[in-house]
């Protein structure tokens, strides 16, 4: 058997393959029993034809098609173990030469884990932990907070008073007319509260406290950029797709969170599914950029989460699924090894 490797971009590979004709004919004998089981002839039973009357209805072609496809499957992973390639995702394979007596040649295209060269992450996070943002909360941001509060307190009104078939009214539906007024008597409805003044401290409170969450998140973000921006790593489209459906995903919940269906979303604003994943491929190929650089640099740092913070974890998301059908603890072990992990990090980048 021969073989040549060329690389591709977006981290895959193609291998060309010449497969002897010696060793395509090792499939015969299999492929042939296996297609005369299914042969079909008046007056005998499927299965019990005679073998020479049913060799005339198999099709040559099919037979060889199949002792082919039999033939690869038996010797891509040797291709695999041998090149030391580090395959990833299903390949695709094409079939180039296929003919009685002769070398079957094909090629096989597949994703490869990507090698990922980074910078000097740890002086790069020294320079963006830094970096200050405000924490400060001014009367505006605190005036869309209390107005926010109130609608939703409108809207949790207005479901109790609903009659079965009907729905509430979405977020931006709901009119000022019907928002309980910002009162004395009515902060006292929110919790223990003594007066107005006391409900705005507490929700400047933690509006200042929500500012600190997301300045620790920008602070991640412009890390991550800064580390990327001088990284060398090459994404294979596979992972890039995996992102973007993983996004799709997620505007489909957010759209449906609103009351709104998805499909008649997109109908009223004209755009395909298909559509937003064009517009969508940049970013995704940049999320799983970031996955493979928080993978690398826990592979280098020797950073793991304990098995009982995973656990844990798991423990609790199978508990809050129970009642859900298709829930793979395994899945769901690697899912929450993998976001411990990145968090894990996260942390460490913060502590350079």
């Amino acid at each position: 058997m021969k073989t040549e490797i060329k690389k591709l971009e977006n981290a895959q590979i193609e291998i060309t393959v010449v497969l002897p004709h010696k060793d395509l004919e090792k499939q015969r004998d299999t492929v042939t029993k296996e297609a005369l089981k299914n042969v079909e002839v008046d007056g005998f039973r499927k299965g019990q034809v005679p073998e020479e009357m049913a060799l005339k209805k198999i099709n040559p072609m099919k037979i060889l098609e199949e002792m082919a496809q039999q033939a690869i499957s038996s010797v891509y992973m040797d291709i695999i173990t041998t090149e030391e390639i580090k395959a990833i995702g299903q390949p695709e394979i094409m079939i180039t030469k296929i003919a009685e007596g002769s070398d079957l040649e094909f090629k096989i295209t597949t994703a490869v884990l990507p090698e990922v060269t980074l910078p000097d992450y740890k002086s790069i996070s020294k320079v963006e932990n830094k970096k200050e943002y405000s924490e400060e909360v001014d009367e505006e941001e605190l005036k869309s907070a209390l107005l926010n509060l109130r609608k939703m307190r409108a809207q949790q009104e207005e479901a109790k008073n609903l009659t079965e078939g009907q729905t509430p009214k979405s977020w931006n539906d709901v009119d000022e007319k019907d928002l309980p007024e910002l009162s004395e008597d009515w902060v006292k409805t929110m919790g223990d509260f003594e007066s107005l003044d006391g409900f705005k401290e507490k929700i400047k409170e933690n509006l200042v406290l929500e500012k600190k969450s997301k300045n620790v998140e920008k602070i991640r973000i412009s890390t991550v950029d800064a580390i990327l921006e001088k990284s060398d790593i090459e994404v294979p489209e596979m992972m890039t797709q995996y992102e973007v459906d993983k996004m799709m995903h997620e505007f489909e919940h957010n759209i449906t969170m609103t009351g709104m269906d998805f499909d008649e979303y997109l109908t009223s604003i004209k755009k395909t599914r298909d559509e937003y994943k064009k517009e969508w491929h940049g970013q995704g190929y940049k999320r799983a950029q970031t996955q493979l650089l928080l993978n690398k640099i826990a592979a280098d740092e020797k950073i793991d989460p304990s098995d009982d913070e995973v656990n844990a974890e798991v423990t609790k998301i199978m508990e809050q699924y129970k009642d859900q059908k298709g829930i793979d603890e395994n899945n769901v072990r690697a899912y929450v090894a993998t976001v411990l992990s990145h968090q894990k990090v996260f942390e460490f980048l913060g502590k350079q």
